[in-house]
């Protein structure tokens, strides 16, 4: 992944060519105008949605003369670099988010040189929502079905766990509580609450596609989940939070429920009657 994460910078700024260092910088650092230092933090587990994480650590060496061109290369690589698709040497895609610059700009006593700290994370799951071997709640299918047949084509419905290289446009759904409530004596519902992640490229597009999911989840007024059983979702509640991190939290909460008959033998019996006359 390291030198993944050498090329995609050297890309986006050829001055740093050859001059990404791992871990430490050279020696005669103080003899080179300006470069680089990578260094990898472990992995940090997560959720199991999202796996772990791993920080990316990229230390930017310049003189004091060069505080704008720190600048611009910052911005550059946030832009260049946050969510976007790297490719390792091993054929495996993985993306980078950018985590912010956790400390101001400081100096170098050894070199003399202004360094500026910014953090890269890589999430890594353990599991593909997408690829799961595993059987999917049958609700959680049918609102992933539903999802992947408004959004079409353009966008990656996936279920329980993101995969390890998402596609650029993205949702995963995820059932996060699971409840029942007494309707009767002969009927009781069920209730499933599901949390929706959307990844885009850009949290713009990710706010326009919650906001669009919520409203045809509200005009929905039923999700098929078995058409020759007659058997069907209710859509009870819908709510988006657009400032929810799209990997970690998600942006949407669904409630869905559905009533169901009890068995006879289970529902209650009547034991008593009493008839009161009315009396003139």
């Amino acid at each position: 992944m390291r030198s993944a994460v050498k090329q995609a910078i050297a890309d986006l700024i050829p001055e740093l060519e050859d001059h990404l260092y791992d871990v430490h910088p050279p020696p005669d650092g103080e003899n080179e105008p300006l470069y680089g230092v990578i260094a990898l933090g472990e992995d940090v587990w997560k959720s199991s949605w999202a796996g772990y994480r791993q920080v990316v650590r990229l230390r930017l060496y310049a003189d004091r003369s060069d505080l704008k061109l720190l600048d611009r290369w910052a911005e550059l690589l946030i832009t260049g670099l946050h969510r976007k698709r790297v490719s390792g040497t091993d054929g495996n895609a993985f993306k980078l988010h950018y985590l912010g610059v956790p400390e101001a700009d400081k100096l170098d006593s050894v070199s003399g040189k202004i360094i500026r700290l910014m953090r890269f994370g890589v999430y890594q799951p353990q599991a593909s929502g997408a690829g799961s071997n595993g059987v999917p709640d049958e609700w959680l299918q049918t609102l992933t079905d539903w999802t992947g047949d408004v959004l079409g084509d353009s966008w990656s419905i996936y279920h329980t766990a993101w995969p390890a290289g998402r596609e650029d446009h993205a949702v995963l759904w995820r059932m996060t509580n699971c409840e029942t409530k007494m309707a009767g004596a002969s009927m009781f519902e069920v209730r499933k609450t599901f949390t929706g992640h959307i990844a885009s490229l850009d949290s713009a597009d990710e706010q326009l596609m919650a906001a669009r999911l919520v409203e045809e989840l509200g005009t929905q007024v039923q999700l098929v989940l078995d058409s020759q059983e007659r058997r069907y979702l209710s859509v009870a509640e819908i709510s988006s939070d657009m400032q929810a991190d799209p990997i970690l939290d998600g942006q949407l909460k669904l409630t869905l429920a559905q009533r169901k008959m009890r068995s006879p033998e289970e529902a209650a019996l009547i034991r008593r009657v009493n008839i009161h006359p009315i009396l003139k």
